[in-house]
């Protein structure tokens, strides 16, 4: 197995990855880099909603051989209709 490094960029900081990782193959590499942009994206999403986030992985030799990258969005889509409270009629079930 070979040792990868998963290098984090988002819209603030680069953090690189000091330790890596041992990864059988190519698949495993590509695995890793999604797993750690979940769990990033995960562990603070408001941070990262509307930015960016990006994983670069670098071999033994530093040469970077993977990217992944995700875009987390959020929006309301009932914008144009107006607020409205919970009904206080009854459904017709009688009580």
């Amino acid at each position: 197995m070979a040792r990868y490094f998963f290098d984090v960029h988002d819209s603030q900081v680069t953090t690189l990855d000091e330790y890596g990782a041992e990864c059988a193959d190519r698949a495993a590499v590509a695995d890793e880099a999604l797993r750690v942009l979940c769990e990033i994206a995960g562990d603070w999403p408001q941070r990262h909603l509307h930015h960016g986030l990006r994983v670069t992985v670098r071999d033994g030799s530093g040469h970077i051989v993977h990217a992944a990258s995700i875009q987390l969005s959020a929006q309301w889509l009932d914008e144009d209709r107006p607020a409205t409270t919970p009904s206080t009629r009854t459904s017709g079930i009688a009580a």
